[in-house]
């Protein structure tokens, strides 16, 4: 950017400065000469204690978001946008391989929205609303697209590209944000499509991804909508083995809606890891009985096992509803 912009193109840039926010602004600023930086700094404080009208402020990020549309889905140098999934490598988006080659984040969340595992990104998407699904599916490829709203439920499917013909908009700055918060769920998701349609096991997947303060509300919303299929999602959605990750304060509200026979059954063969965590949550007098008890266990039945650790997780379940 030049020193000397003409007064229609220098209105246009110290409008979006003004949009982005002080933060942003001086991010901006700081990629730019020292000249031009001084100039738009000064009239920038102007701007603020004026602001354009509202309908000149919309035109100017609708005019920024169609040309950093364009130049992100613009090749660069030549090189291919996609991994091992351009046109030339398959006849169509059916065609996909079940497995993608594994892809190192970029650190600029709009172009992992491009080049990640659509499989991991399309878990990520079922959780959040449609018009957000369609802000994000806005940056990326024609291609792309079609590939994420294919793997999306069908409900969801339908409200995802009902959005996307109001065209939704939103500043770069608060699409990156949002891309950010997406890329990072998704690569804790699996990279496999999975074996069948289990509406549950996705929704499963991805709430265990979800930030535990999020998780509730996702599941208070689920319960309003089908109450039986949020029981069977909140049925699967603890595990065993997530004992090994609660906080001490959280096993001992587990253990204390358990009784000794059930845990020391629910034990048997455990992780020893698992095991440890909860000898050092019982009092001294507890643990010597549970000892006790393990020691003399030869043989438990498989259905016994999984019995006693099902009552296990569902009193995880329900420590951490009440944690909520």
């Amino acid at each position: 950017m030049a020193a000397a912009l003409t007064n229609t193109r220098e209105e246009r840039v110290l409008t979006l400065l003004h949009v982005l926010g002080p933060e942003a602004a001086e991010q901006v600023l700081a990629c730019l000469d020292p000249q031009t930086t001084s100039l738009l700094r000064n009239r920038l404080k102007d701007v603020s204690a004026s602001p354009p009208p509202l309908r000149k402020q919309t035109q100017v990020i609708d005019e920024f978001e169609r040309f950093f549309s364009f130049a992100l889905a613009t090749p660069a140098g030549g090189l291919k946008l996609h991994q091992g999934d351009d046109p030339e490598d398959s006849e169509g988006v059916g065609d996909e391989q079940s497995t993608q080659p594994v892809y190192t984040l970029s650190g600029d969340a709009l172009v992992d929205l491009e080049k990640m595992n659509m499989y991991q990104l399309s878990g990520a998407l079922e959780s959040e609303q449609p018009r957000t699904v369609a802000l994000l599916l806005k940056v990326v490829s024609p291609k792309r697209v079609a590939q994420i709203l294919g793997l999306l439920p069908e409900e969801k499917r339908e409200n995802v590209v009902r959005e996307m013909s109001r065209d939704p908009r939103a500043p770069e700055i608060i699409l990156r944000r949002i891309a950010s918060t997406i890329v990072e769920r998704a690569i804790s998701l699996p990279a496999e499509p999975r074996k069948n349609d289990d509406n549950v096991q996705r929704m499963v997947d991805v709430l265990r991804a979800t930030e535990k303060s999020k998780r509730r509300q996702i599941l208070k919303t689920l319960e309003a909508q089908d109450p039986a299929q949020a029981a069977l999602i909140n049925q699967a959605l603890y595990q065993f083995d997530d004992l090994l990750n609660l906080e001490d304060a959280q096993i001992q509200k587990v253990l204390s809606r358990v009784d000794s026979s059930t845990l020391s059954t629910a034990l048997f063969a455990a992780d020893e890891r698992l095991v440890d965590r909860i000898m050092n949550n019982l009092s001294k007098r507890a643990r010597t009985a549970l000892q006790e008890e393990l020691s003399f266990r030869r043989n438990v039945s498989g259905s016994q096992l999984q019995a006693s650790r099902q009552l296990m997780v569902q009193a995880i379940a329900e420590s951490e509803q009440e944690a909520d």
